[in-house]
Formats: structure tokens, sequence, C-alpha cells
């Protein structure tokens, strides 16, 4: 009969705790995903014997989303990676359901009921209608990057988003930016309007302090929208780039640029290649999101927790599910600024 393999051998043949390693193979907080890649693949070098999770029997998990074209934006990839990946620890059955592909709200619920649906994530965007139908049925709710509405008790996970927009423009201050654009449409998503929030809070804050901050919105608005429409109405444009061109052209000296997302990242990189504007020389750049293109253009990036805001959803959908909680928990996962090559310092020069 073989050994059997423990946790303090794995961690002696690491160099690291046993208590890390107990969380690591857990999949419990307070152990980074390198890490615990790390500690995992040695625990099956060494043949530890990983336990089966108690199957959940008879539960299955819809994702709702608009449309099956989500399945090609990384950001979202990597959400329902993470949504996949504890589904399958937790011996839950997914699928995923574009509610556009159907005539109608009802069609919609009937799927769910066909299907034995016991949860549903609604990823990023729905109509209040179909989630007001959905809710009829009692299935539970949580939301990825969006707000339910008022009447609906459901459970939310997003980013600190609120956090990411002041962390970008705090960035630029530090590197002594006092021309700050703020690129995106915040009737384009809540995520958007939380950015604009956060990066307006930090530009307050300096002005206070006695710094000078010029700060220009650039957002495609014919008309200002309600606040509650932000929450579902997507059908905007990420921003307006003939807008956007004109300040640009209009610029005096450096200027630096926040995108309140990575898609709105790619057209500011290629309207500034088409005008000339080299990024950091003339025009530094950060945006949000923090996927392959912002690594592959070297540009510094919020990094949003995108596969974990997935694990998260499930997570809260599981317990919801079980232990028939009826109080809303609202989830706002921290975002960390990764510095690259895409801002100049204008500390040491003369403005």
């Amino acid at each position: 009969m073989a050994k059997k393999v423990t946790f303090q051998e794995i961690a002696d043949s690491l160099g690291v705790s046993k208590g890390l390693v107990s969380l690591a193979i857990r999949n419990k907080y307070g152990v980074s995903e390198e890490m615990r890649t790390k500690i995992v693949l040695k625990a099956i070098e060494m043949g530890y014997e990983f336990k089966t999770p108690p199957a959940r029997k008879d539960k299955t998990i819809s994702l709702l989303i608009k449309n099956m074209g989500v399945l090609n934006e990384e950001f979202w990839r990597q959400c329902i990676i993470g949504i996949e990946s504890e589904c399958a620890k937790e011996n839950v059955n997914f699928n995923i359901v574009g509610w556009t592909g159907f005539k109608d709200r009802e069609d919609v619920a009937m799927n769910l009921l066909n299907n034995k649906v016991q949860g549903v994530i609604i990823l990023n965007q729905c109509s209040t209608s179909l989630v007001e139908k959905i809710d009829s049925l009692n299935i539970p709710l949580v939301f990825v990057d969006m707000i339910s509405p008022p009447a609906v008790s459901a459970d939310h996970v997003m980013a600190n988003n609120f956090n990411a927009g002041m962390q970008a423009v705090n960035y630029l201050l530090k590197k002594g930016h006092d021309n700050i654009l703020l690129v995106g449409n915040i009737d384009y998503s809540f995520s958007f309007l939380q950015r604009y929030y956060g990066a307006m809070k930090a530009v307050k804050h300096a002005v206070r302090t006695g710094k000078r901050v010029e700060c220009v919105p650039i957002i495609d608005c014919e008309k200002t929208h309600p606040v509650s429409e932000v929450y579902y109405n997507e059908e905007n444009e990420l921003l307006n780039e003939s807008v956007l061109e004109k300040e640009l052209k209009q610029l005096k000296g450096h200027a630096a640029i926040v995108c309140f997302n990575d898609s709105v990242l790619r057209r500011v990189v290629a309207l500034a290649q088409k005008m000339g504007l080299n990024i950091p020389e003339r025009l530094s750049v950060v945006g949000v999101d923090n996927v392959n293109y912002s690594l592959e253009h070297d540009i510094t990036s919020i990094d949003i927790p995108k596969s974990e805001i997935g694990v998260q959803a499930v997570r809260l959908l599981i317990d919801r599910m079980e232990n028939k909680r009826s109080n809303s928990i609202n989830m706002e996962l921290n975002t960390t600024l990764i510095e690259r090559n895409s801002v100049r310092d204008l500390n040491y020069e003369e403005k």
C-alpha cells in the first residue's frame, strides 16, 4: 500500500508552511494563484490523493448572457472560466443561455424550467422585464457586473470600480500629470459610471490639496439618462471618437488618458497611432481591465480579478440555493494597478 502524502511533506518540499499548503489544496483565501498552482502541481507530482467533493445531486446553474458573442471577449471569457471551474469543483451542472436567441422572456423562463435550473447567474446586462420574469419563478439570482432592479432580491459580484477609477487618476497625479482625459461613456454601463465617480473623487481631492488639475470627461450622451437606466441600458456607444479626436487636436503639451475599459483602450491607441501621438512620449495612457491587449502593448492598467469574480458568483449562488438565504449580499473585489511603460513621468521635467 502506497504511503499517504501529507500536507507537511508537500510543505517541506516547497519550503512553505503546512497551513499554506492546506489553504491552497482546499482552495481557500489567502493564497495567490501562482502559489496555489505551484502547490497543487507539487502535490500531484508527489502522489497526493485529492478528496473528491461530495456530489450536489440535481443541482444545475445557468449563466444568462445577452448573446454568445460575449464568449469572444477576453474579459468575460475569464469570468466564465472562473464560473466553470468553481462549478466543476463543486460538482454542479452548468450551462450557458444566450437570452437574445429566444423570442421573448416566456421562452427563456421555459428553458430554465425545462432544464430544472436551480440558480441563475446574469452576466453584465439583462432587460428588466426578463429579470423580473425569472425572479417570479423563485429561482435564486446572482448578478455579475450589474445591479438588479430594485424589486428583485439578488446577490451582486463586481470589481470595486470606484476604486479602479481613483487608482488610475491617482497614479497619473503621482507621475506629475495635470491634464487628464477620462474616456468612456458613463451611460454605457454601471461599471463605467462608478469608474467615473472614482476618478472625479481623486481629482477633487487633488484640487482641495492645492494641485492644479484639468480633467475632461469624454462622454457620448445626447441626453442625460435617469440613473436607474444606467444599470440596464447598454445600447449606447463606448465613446465618441470624433469628440475625442477633436480634444486631442487641441492639446497643448503632454496629456494623459484614462480608458474606462480595454475596449475603449484599443480604440484610443488606434486613434493615437493614426494621429501620430506616440505613447508615452506625447500621450500617457492608463487602461482598466488588464486583458492581454494591455500586456502586449505595454500599457499600465488597473487589473480586475476577472476569474475570481466568476468563482465568487458561484459560491454566493450555491449558498443562496442551499441555505434559502433571503438577504442580499453585494460583493466588491479589490483591483490592482499593474505598472508598465505607457505613462511618462513628468516630475523631473520642466513643464
